[in-house]
């Protein structure tokens, strides 16, 4: 019988085999996902008429505790979730012929019509009794008899059992020595579906009897009496009424109308399902034939990778969709090393060290890669046995057995090993297929996402590397005709004694030096941090950015070009050269914008405090044309031009990325027509002496 580990996540071993919903239920909710036009709220209203496909959907996205809305509203947020190639691939697992069980399509038939009553029935009686969550006790007669069905279809034995025991009682009491109790199997699935205590044990208790019911909670009565009134077993109508009474002190005519009120709410709720029309018969080969829907389902499941891109998300989904398995540990081989090594998932870190030689005939790990076939490990002695690879894999996934499947790609294979009870019987031709397609496809895009990954790696290293080169030689050639006219503007210092060309040429050269270091830091990828001052003497910058530049930008232009700044101005957390190379940016753009007869304004001032910090604020106000909400709003993204000439749009970015990156804070405000104004606010190099000098510049002076 298909059990799973227990582990500290699972209270107890719970089945692991995934039950198949009614063909034609699932065929009813193929059809309306073909039409593309159908809404979650309504692929809900069919999954909720087979509790198959509810506890699919539950056990693959468990209740959140206290998550609120009916049970139909958590069932169309979870199908929201699910990829639309995924929803269609878990459909056709529905449909796809399967080896037959135990259980008869007759069979299947009356315990879905059954569970659907008692559903609706519990409803009925919740809302004649006064409970307050009359969907709570709905989702508990719904799921009541989710281990009755997979005991039915999986447990050798169980036919009999059914067949022999006179009442739902008796077959739990002879069910019990052999561990397959039918409603404790069910209630463990509701818990491990995140649903509430109440409803795991009023389902673990719906076949007792009022005497052993006494003091219980209102829903295991509610369970109780619905399973009462509309038992399988051929118990007399008024001793059902009697019992049901008993129960939750209704009087029979009270109890006939929550029948016949639960009936025609089943006849609402299955009216659009073609199973539902009398006369009707539906066969899921009338659909799709099992070679159709094995195509159609590589092709869904193949689908959701391709669109989703590949993620440990969405393959783990998929698994516990389609197949109920946890996520498994994927082996790739590694021809130049002789080994399988392990990619292992989020979570699985610890695994990574497990590595398995390629050329182990022990490790059935090795031996599923070789086949090409499925192998099963089952640690069945104690020590590592035949293969301690295999067996060391098992304990780090905390489990008895692991289930080795293989795939292969056009860029590598391997094989994927997950977590799966030696004890587990064979499952069928089918579900070794649906595991197959699915672990191929997924690590297909697994491969082809490293592979492309792996390209973009090697093309941005090439690109770096040409662009590194390429710098090198720019500042290789650059450094000879910088070192001439620096070498120049000596020998015009030789031959002047005008003191103010003097200072000209001092400042050019101081420029040519910035320049050239600004050159050199562009060419240096070593990682190697300029040095230099590390605060700046503002006004001092002001003053020599003004004597470089101000003739060449702007009187020549016409343009007014004034400094103002108060003495004593303190030194800014900044290095000199950075705080040039911001201002040169802004000097140029005003020069740009403004026309001739146009005004630029430079300021500085301290005692302000910015982000809970002493600053001082650097202010370039123009009376130019300014910008418009749109320009400003993209000013200092990189890529934006807001000019047109070569290299335009790199400015203004650039000098929002110096100020930010130095600790400072850059505003701009501006109007059309009414000029711009960037501001600028640097931290102070030493605030704490600022403080004091400004506290004592503005202290009165005592006579």
């Amino acid at each position: 019988m298909p059990l799973i580990r227990t582990s500290a996540t699972r209270s107890a071993v719970v089945p692991t085999a995934r039950l198949h919903a009614l063909p034609e239920t699932a065929a009813a909710l193929a059809s309306a996902l073909a039409s593309g036009q159908t809404s979650v709220q309504h692929l809900a209203h069919i999954v909720i008429l087979d509790p198959v496909l509810v506890l699919d959907l539950l056990l693959t996205f468990p209740l959140a505790p206290e998550e609120a809305g009916s049970l139909a509203e958590q069932l169309a947020n979870r199908l929201q979730q699910i990829e639309h190639g995924l929803l269609q691939a878990w459909v056709l697992r529905h449909i796809l012929p399967i080896t037959p069980r135990h259980t008869s399509a007759q069979s299947r038939h009356h315990l879905n019509g059954h569970s659907l009553f008692v559903a609706e029935l519990s409803a009925a009686l919740a809302r004649a009794t006064g409970y307050p969550a009359p969907d709570e006790a709905r989702t508990a007669g719904l799921l009541h008899d989710l281990g009755l069905l997979w005991l039915s279809e999986y447990a050798d034995g169980c036919e009999d059992l059914l067949s022999s025991a006179p009442d739902e009682a008796q077959l739990s009491a002879r069910e019990w020595p052999q561990g397959l109790e039918h409603a404790e199997l069910a209630a463990q699935l509701v818990t491990r579906c995140g649903l509430p205590s109440s409803v795991s044990d009023s389902i673990a208790l719906h076949h007792a009897t009022p005497a052993a019911l006494g003091g219980a909670h209102p829903l295991m009565l509610l369970l109780a009496a619905a399973e009462s009134l509309a038992g399988e077993w051929a118990t007399p109508a008024p001793a059902k009424l009697e019992v049901a009474s008993q129960l939750l002190g209704l009087a029979p005519p009270a109890l006939q109308q929550c029948m016949e009120e639960a009936a025609e709410r089943v006849m609402e709720r299955t009216q659009a399902c073609p199973w539902s029309v009398p006369g009707t018969t539906f066969s899921a080969t009338s659909l799709l034939d099992g070679i159709v829907t094995r195509i159609a389902l590589e092709a869904c499941a193949h689908s959701v990778f391709v669109r989703t891109g590949w993620s440990w998300p969405v393959f783990s989904q998929a698994l516990r969709l389609l197949l109920g398995l946890d996520a498994p540990v994927i082996f790739v081989e590694s021809v130049d090393k002789g080994m399988l090594l392990c990619r292992p998932a989020p979570g699985q870190a610890d695994l990574r060290q497990i590595r398995v030689p390629a050329d182990d005939a022990l490790s059935l790990i090795v031996g599923a890669l070789r086949s090409g076939q499925e192998t099963r490990y089952q640690a069945d002695r104690p020590g590592p046995g035949r293969s301690t690879a295999d067996w060391q894999l098992a304990r780090g996934l905390n489990c008895d057995g692991l289930l080795c499947v293989p795939w292969e790609n056009i860029h590598e294979s391997g094989v994927a090993v997950f977590p799966y009870p030696g004890r587990t019987g064979d499952d069928g031709e089918s579900a070794r297929g649906l595991r197959k397609t699915l672990v191929q496809a997924a690590t297909s895009r697994l491969s082809a996402s490293l592979a492309e990954e792996k390209m973009r790696l090697n093309l941005e290293e090439r690109v770096a590397r040409r662009y590194i080169e390429h710098a090198r030689r720019i500042a290789h050639e650059a450094s000879n005709p910088l070192t001439a006219l620096k070498n120049y503007l000596s020998i015009i210092d030789e031959r002047t004694t005008d003191a103010l060309l003097q200072e000209q040429l001092r400042l050019l050269g101081e420029e040519l030096d910035r320049v050239h270091g600004l050159i050199r830091q562009a060419s240096n990828f070593n990682g190697v941090t300029r040095s230099g001052p590390s605060s700046s003497s503002v006004a001092e910058i002001l003053r020599d950015l003004c004597a470089l530049y101000g003739e060449a930008l702007f009187t020549r232009q016409g343009i007014r070009f004034e400094i103002r700044t108060p003495p004593n101005l303190p030194a800014a957390a900044i290095a000199p050269d950075t705080l040039k190379q911001i201002l040169l940016n802004l000097f140029k753009n005003a020069a740009e914008a403004l026309p001739a007869g146009g005004k630029l304004t430079l300021s500085a001032v301290s005692g302000v405090n910015t982000n809970g910090k002493p600053c001082l604020e650097i202010r370039v106000s123009d009376n130019g044309p300014g910008l418009s909400p749109e320009q400003i709003r993209t000013l200092f993204t990189h890529g934006n031009r807001n000019s047109n000439k070569p290299g335009g749009g790199v400015g203004l970015p650039l000098v929002h990325e110096l100020v930010t990156s130095n600790g400072g804070t850059l505003l701009c405000r501006s109007q059309p027509g009414a000029g711009t104004a960037f501001q600028i606010y640097m931290p102070l190099a030493n605030p704490e002496a600022a403080l004091t000098d400004y506290t004592n510049s503005h202290t009165p002076e005592l006579e």
